[in-house]
């Protein structure tokens, strides 16, 4: 299907116009490539909407990019793009989806960004501030093992179906945890489902007091930091009130504060993690947050 490509490695601008002219020529005259920005100005979405459709998926280049320069062919990269946009042509809800709210109101879920960040954006989307963070909307389209199809919802949306951002976060509530079922694992036993090593150092395992609060999926899971009472009774359960590591987008650290370094050590830290380990789009937050068992609130 596609000739493979022998020349030099593409620079990052050439990859994502190699990647757009290919799919929309792959594609046809029916479906609208194009590329926008998300969130930040250096991430690029590549979206196909067909004609007649309302929702496009949305899939960020930049790994994609990181992935080609690791070595995995261009035709490779291509194939597993149309892969996805084939799967998600078929929206979740059925097939003569008008995107109405009656009609995507059970697949309305959170989606937690940081703020400043994430500026730009927000002006065009409903969202909530909460602390440095932003609670914003969207659809879910399809959902797989480890990946979801999205769409966001703006303030057209809002505008066209005649609700609020009130109703949107009462819906989100609801339905967020029924999408996404919640995961609390130890550091280690998620290192473990990335390693090939089956072999466990009991004695370093005994002491590991840093846990992973996300979703099923591993995607988007940080918007569990809005639900007071999963956090709580974990807390409960080990009898301490936690520090609160919005690690990244995708899922919180939880560290009982009875175990843990200072909250300055933890600040430094997270500092050093969003500045070496994870990439811009997927930063939520440099600050550490305190959940209170007596006062059952989260604070800064």
């Amino acid at each position: 299907m596609f000739k493979a490509v022998k020349e030099e490695l593409l620079d990052y601008e050439s990859f994502v116009s190699y990647i757009k002219n290919t799919i929309s020529k792959t594609m046809g005259k029916d479906y609208d490539v194009g590329i926008n920005h998300d969130n930040l100005p250096d991430t690029d979405i590549l979206t196909v909407l067909k004609e007649g459709r309302n929702i496009a998926p949305n899939i960020c280049l930049n790994a994609y990019y990181e992935s080609y320069m690791a070595g995995t062919p261009m035709t490779e990269i291509l194939k597993r793009l149309l892969m996805i946009y084939r799967h998600c042509s078929i929206p979740a809800i059925y097939d003569n989806y008008n995107y109405t709210l009656d009609t995507i109101k059970s697949h309305i879920f959170f989606r937690i960004v940081n703020y400043n960040r994430n500026m730009k954006i927000l002006t065009q989307i409903p969202h909530i501030k909460f602390f440095d963070m932003a609670i914003t909307f969207y659809c879910l389209v399809r959902s797989y093992d480890d990946s979801i199809c999205m769409d966001k919802i703006t303030n057209e949306h809002l505008r066209r179906w005649g609700t609020t951002v009130d109703e949107l976060q009462k819906l989100a509530y609801d339905n967020t945890r029924k999408l996404f079922p919640p995961s609390l694992k130890t550091l280690d036993e998620v290192l473990d489902e990335y390693s090939s090593n089956n072999d466990k150092d009991d004695e370093s395992r005994d002491n590991c007091h840093l846990y992973i609060l996300s979703n099923e999926k591993g995607v988007y899971g940080a918007f569990y930091i809005l639900y007071k009472d999963i956090i709580r009774d974990f807390a409960r359960l080990i009898n301490s009130n936690l520090y609160i590591l919005p690690s990244s987008i995708h899922e919180l650290i939880l560290i009982p504060v009875k175990n843990s370094p200072e909250k300055e050590y933890l600040n430094r830290l997270i500092m050093e993690i969003n500045e070496t380990m994870i990439s811009d789009d997927e930063i939520l937050s440099d600050k550490v947050y305190i959940y209170s068992i007596e006062k059952d609130e989260i604070t800064v």
